[in-house]
C-alpha cells in the first residue's frame, strides 16, 4: 500500500501537455516563416517537450502556500498481480499530484444535490471539515446548529444564539412540539404498554390547550389524576417522567436570522442534556423546514451530532433534506456511520468519511464495495477522507485530504434578544415582590445545586448571582427543609468544561414526595453526560414506572439509586434479568455513604458515583 506525499498541482499532466502543444503550435507557424518548415518541423518536438516541461514548473503550487485546502491526493483500485505467491486482484493505494478541489465545482457533479453527510470520529479531522466546508459553500445564508462546547462553530463569523438564555416558545406549533418530544424521547420495545402513536396524540393534546410549560404541566398533572385507562395512563406517566429535561419557565417567541450559530450548551451550562438539545434542535428545525422553499432558500443548514436526532426515526430532517433539493444545502456531522443511516443519509448523494472502526461500520462500508471497506478501514491517515457517495466505487475511489487546517475564525458574537412581551406569563415579576418559597418550589421542577437555582432567578428576574445565593442559603432554603417542603442530598459529580472533565462535590435541591425524585432525575441526566463524554453515544434513557434498568446500552444496564427509599433490594430481579441477557448491571449513587450500603448488599455489582465511572473502564 502506497502513500507517497506529492506536490501539489493546479492541473494534471494532460492539460499541461495540451498547453504545451498549443504555444508549440504558435511557435511553429511563427518559426516556420522566418526559418522555414524543414527546420520548424525537426524543432517542433523538441519544443514541445520544452514549453510542457516549463508549464508544469510553474503549475506546482508549494504545500507550505497551501492552507485550509482540500486536495485530492491519491486513489484506491483494485490491481491484478501475479508473483511467486501467487495471481489475483489486490487492493492498492497509488499517490497522485495533489490537486486542490473547489467543493462548489465537486458538488455540481452531484447533480443538483448539495446535501453532504461528514463522517468521522473525534480528532479525525471531522470538525475541521465542517468549518471548511461551511465557509466555503456558496451559500450566503447559514444556520448551524451546535451541541458541544469544545466546537468552534460559534467564532466562524456568524452570530451565535444560546439556547439556554432564549428557550423558544414551543407551542406555537403543538404537532412540532409532538414530534419533538418522541424524537427526544423515542418509546423502547422494552416499554410494555406504551405506544408512539398515544404518546404523540396526548403531547399534542396538551400541547394545544397550553401556553406555556406551567400550562402543560398543570393540564398533564389533571389528567394524569382522572385517566383510568391503562395504556394511556402509561402515556401520560411516560411524559410527565420525561417533563422536567425539557422544562422551563421563561420562554420567548422569535424567529432565528438568515444567519446564525444556534448554540445548545453555551459557556454558562454545567452539563451536557442530549435531551434537551434533541427536543429544541428538533422544534426549530420542524419550523425552518416550513420555510425552505421561501423565506430560507439559499441557505446552508448545518447540524452537529445529527444522530441524535435521526436515530428516533420521527426526524424530520429526511424530509427536510428532500425538500431543500436544488434551493439550499444542508450538512449532517456524525462520528459513525453506522449512527447516521437510513433516509438521511441516502439523502446526501456526497458522504465524506473519515478512518473508522468498528465492525458496524465497516460492515455498512463493505455493503457498498470492499474496495471501500478497505479504504475506510486502513488506507486512511489523519485529515484524510474519502466519498462513499461516490459512482462506481468497484472501479476507483478518489481520497482527500485537508491540508493544513485553519479556518477563519473571529471573536463570538452573540445575540441579544429583547422581547418582553414574548415570555411566558409570571416572568414581569418585580425582584422585590418575589414569593421565594413558591418560586422556589416551582423552579425545584427539575432539581439543582444553589448555582443553579440562583442562576434560574437571575434568568427570571435579573439581579447578581451571588445576592441571589445568599439569599436563598441564610433563609429560604433552611426554612422549607424545616417545614419538610424541599430535601437536600449530597452528591459527587463530574463537571465538563472546554473538553475537560472536573470532579466536583455539590448539595443538590429537589422536592419532596415526588416519584421518581427530582434527584433521580438529576442523577440520570449527570450519568447520561459523563457516558456522552466517554465516547458512548448508543445508549437509551428509559422512563421510570416500567420494570427496565434507568439507562441501557448495548453491553450494560445503569441502575440509578438514590438513597432516598428504605428497601434497596427490589433491582435484584432486574439484575438478575440482565445478566441473562449478558448485560453486566452497574449501580450509579450519588456519593460514598450511600455506596458503602449497596456495596454491602450487593457485593459482586460494580457501585460507582459519578466521578469514578468516568475513571472506570466501560
Amino acid at each position: 500500500m502506497k502513500s507517497n506525499k506529492r506536490p501539489v498541482v493546479k492541473a494534471g499532466i494532460g492539460k499541461i501537455a495540451v498547453a504545451g502543444l498549443l504555444w508549440t503550435c504558435i511557435v511553429f507557424f511563427v518559426s516556420g516563416f522566418f526559418l522555414g518548415i524543414e527546420i520548424a518541423s525537426i524543432l517542433f518536438v523538441p519544443e514541445w517537450v520544452g514549453f510542457t516541461l516549463i508549464l508544469r514548473h510553474f503549475n506546482y503550487v508549494p504545500d507550505r502556500k497551501l492552507n485550509n485546502e482540500i486536495c485530492k491526493v491519491g486513489f484506491a483500485k483494485l490491481i491484478w498481480h501475479e508473483d511467486a505467491s501467487g495471481k489475483g486482484w489486490q487492493k492498492d493505494r497509488q499517490g497522485i499530484y495533489w490537486i486542490p478541489v473547489d467543493i462548489n465545482e465537486y458538488l455540481e457533479t452531484k447533480g443538483h444535490n448539495r446535501i453532504i453527510a461528514v463522517m468521522g470520529s473525534s480528532r479525525s479531522g471531522k470538525s475541521q471539515l465542517v468549518y471548511k466546508l461551511i465557509q466555503s459553500m456558496s451559500e450566503k445564508k447559514k444556520i448551524i446548529f451546535m451541541f458541544k462546547a469544545t466546537d468552534d462553530y460559534t467564532r466562524l463569523g456568524y452570530p451565535t444564539l444560546y439556547i439556554q438564555k432564549a428557550v423558544p416558545d414551543v407551542f406555537v406549533s403543538p404537532e412540532a412540539v409532538a414530534r419533538a418530544f418522541l424524537t427526544a424521547f423515542p418509546i423502547s420495545t422494552s416499554m410494555q404498554g406504551i405506544t408512539a402513536s398515544t404518546v404523540r396524540g396526548q403531547v399534542k393534546q396538551i400541547a394545544e390547550k397550553s401556553k406555556n410549560w406551567q400550562d402543560f404541566k398543570a393540564i398533564l398533572d389533571d389528567m394524569l389524576k382522572n385517566e383510568k385507562e391503562n395504556i394511556t395512563k402509561g402515556a401520560l406517566k411516560f411524559i410527565q417522567n420525561n417533563l422536567p429535561i425539557i422544562y422551563r419557565e421563561n420562554i420567548l417567541n422569535y424567529e432565528l436570522p438568515d444567519s446564525c450559530v444556534v448554540d445548545f450548551e453555551g459557556s454558562e451550562q454545567t452539563e451536557v442534556d442530549m435531551q434537551f438539545f434533541t427536543f429544541y434542535a428538533e422544534f426549530l428545525l420542524n419550523q425552518l423546514s416550513k420555510e425552505v422553499w421561501n423565506k430560507r432558500q439559499d441557505t446552508l443548514f448545518v447540524i452537529d451530532e445529527a444522530h441524535l436526532l435521526t436515530k428516533s426515526g420521527f426526524s424530520v430532517i429526511p424530509e427536510m433534506s428532500a425538500l431543500i433539493g436544488a434551493k439550499g444545502s444542508m450538512i449532517l456531522a456524525s462520528q459513525r456511520i453506522a449512527d447516521l443511516q437510513g433516509q438521511a443519509l441516502d439523502n446526501c448523494k456526497t458522504q465524506f468519511t473519515f478512518k473508522q472502526s468498528g465492525k458496524e461500520n465497516l460492515d455498512e462500508v463493505k455493503a457498498m464495495s470492499d474496495l471501500f471497506h478497505e479504504v475506510v478501514g486502513q488506507m486512511l491517515s489523519t485529515y484524510e477522507f474519502c466519498d462513499i457517495g461516490q459512482d462506481r466505487p468497484d472501479k476507483m475511489i478518489y481520497l482527500f485530504k485537508l491540508h493544513n487546517p485553519k479556518p477563519n475564525l473571529y471573536p463570538v458574537k452573540e445575540i441579544t434578544l429583547n422581547n418582553k412581551d414574548s415570555q411566558s406569563e409570571g416572568t414581569s415579576e418585580k425582584v422585590d415582590k418575589i414569593d421565594y418559597p413558591n418560586v422556589i418550589i416551582g423552579m425545584l421542577s427539575q432539581a439543582g445545586n444553589i448555582q443553579d437555582l440562583a442562576k434560574r432567578f437571575v434568568e427570571r428576574y435579573g439581579g447578581k448571582q451571588d445576592d441571589y445565593k445568599l439569599i436563598l442559603y441564610k433563609k429560604h432554603l433552611p426554612m422549607l427543609l424545616k417545614l419538610e417542603k424541599i430535601d437536600v442530598k449530597d452528591v459527587d459529580f463530574v463537571k465538563f468544561k472546554e473538553g475537560k472533565a472536573d470532579a466536583k462535590e455539590t448539595r443538590v435541591y429537589f422536592r419532596k414526595n415526588e416519584n421518581p425524585s427530582g434527584l433521580h432525575t438529576y442523577l440520570v441526566n449527570g450519568t447520561a453526560d459523563v457516558i456522552y463524554h466517554k465516547g458512548i453515544t448508543n445508549f437509551k434513557i428509559m422512563p421510570s414506572g416500567i420494570g427496565t434498568a434507568d439507562i441501557e446500552t448495548d453491553s450494560y444496564t445503569l441502575e440509578i439509586e438514590t438513597g432516598l427509599k428504605n428497601d434497596i433490594s427490589d433491582i435484584k430481579d432486574r439484575i438478575d434479568f440482565y445478566k441473562t441477557l449478558g448485560k453486566e448491571t452497574i449501580i450509579i449513587v450519588p456519593n460514598q455513604d450511600e455506596k458503602k450500603k449497596y456495596v454491602e448488599k450487593y457485593p459482586k455489582v460494580r457501585v460507582l458515583t459519578l466521578p469514578e465511572i468516568w475513571e472506570v473502564s466501560l
